[in-house]
């Protein structure tokens, strides 16, 4: 991974012998004009799979989620009728009459919401709450449910993976659970999400919490909404506590993507913003107080900005 990110920085590109896909990580409040972004995505799926599904597990409006993506993807080409929902939610959508989506919290295993990634082209995770796609995806012994395996296979095999906001988190190794930007520096760290769900992430009296993602781009993790929420503090204090002897953070703006190529191993900043790199290159860290020596802090504009 850290060869991964020597390209990101350096631009170049290093040979692979597989061709799997590409994993478009986006930092929440991705604008429907935003070309650069939804550009990325269409151009990285596989020519032979035209097919979108939007999996709404982390929102709380599940029901109307493709929707609202499919008309964005309209505006770029991609025909509406490519583009379906699959069924794993974990929440009533409120905006929706005569269906329960609560109901849909094993679609996991639902053969028929399996074979509708298993076509698809683009795999992309709505936001909401990161710690529902966990709950819906991974099973309780941290195994993958079947429609998780599939996603990686779909990966694996050349298709696009991307996420916003809660769809981003869940991108990396490990995962920023919740935590405000000012108590997440300097309270205890927590390892359950369960402590999320019974925090107001906007009061500032909210921990951090840190626990794995899905796991996509190894040795990473991700916060969103960076910039416009002051989660520096939050990023360099999860790099410093998470036991990993390679572990990275990336910060992504909103109307804004991290992209990354897996069969190049290059990756690129795109949209209206930045992304913001904390990597402690000697992996000299200490979790009390954040500490870190020689830490490497990279901030990387968005290509195709306004």
């Amino acid at each position: 991974m850290k060869a991964l990110l020597a390209a990101l920085l350096i631009g170049a590109a290093v040979p692979a012998s597989a061709q799997p896909g590409t994993v478009v990580v986006v930092g929440g409040a991705l604008k429907d004009d935003n070309a650069a972004v939804f550009g990325a995505m269409i151009a990285a799926m596989p020519a032979d799979a035209p097919d979108v599904v939007v999996i709404p597990a982390a929102s709380g409006f599940a029901g109307s989620a493709a929707e609202r993506f499919a008309d964005a993807l309209a505006l770029y080409g991609v025909d509406r009728s490519r583009v379906a929902l699959v069924q794993v939610a974990m929440v009533d959508d409120p905006e929706t009459s005569g269906v329960d989506e609560s109901g849909w919290h094993a679609g996991a295993s639902d053969a028929r919401q399996i074979a509708r990634v298993a076509r698809a082209g683009l795999i992309w995770f709505a936001g909401g709450d990161q710690a529902r796609i966990i709950a819906t995806l991974v099973q309780a012994d941290g195994s993958d449910t079947p429609m998780l395996a599939i996603i990686r296979k779909r990966l694996a095999d050349g298709a696009v993976v991307g996420g916003t906001s809660a769809g981003a988190a869940i991108m990396g190794e490990h995962m920023i659970g919740c935590g405000s930007a000012v108590t997440a520096l300097v309270a205890p760290v927590s390892s359950n999400l369960a402590d999320c769900a019974a925090s107001d992430e906007a009061s500032d009296s909210v921990p951090l919490v840190l626990s794995s993602g899905l796991g996509f781009l190894p040795d990473i993790v991700f916060d969103q909404h960076f910039s416009e929420r002051g989660r520096l503090t939050r990023l360099v204090r999860a790099v410093a506590c998470i036991d990993d002897g390679a572990i990275t953070g990336i910060g992504i703006d909103e109307d804004t993507a991290f992209v990354f190529d897996l069969a190049r191993e290059t990756g690129d900043a795109v949209g209206r913003g930045t992304i913001t790199m904390v990597d402690p290159a000697d992996r000299q860290t200490r979790c009390a107080g954040a500490v870190m020596d020689n830490v490497r802090l990279a901030r990387i504009a968005g290509k195709g900005q306004d």
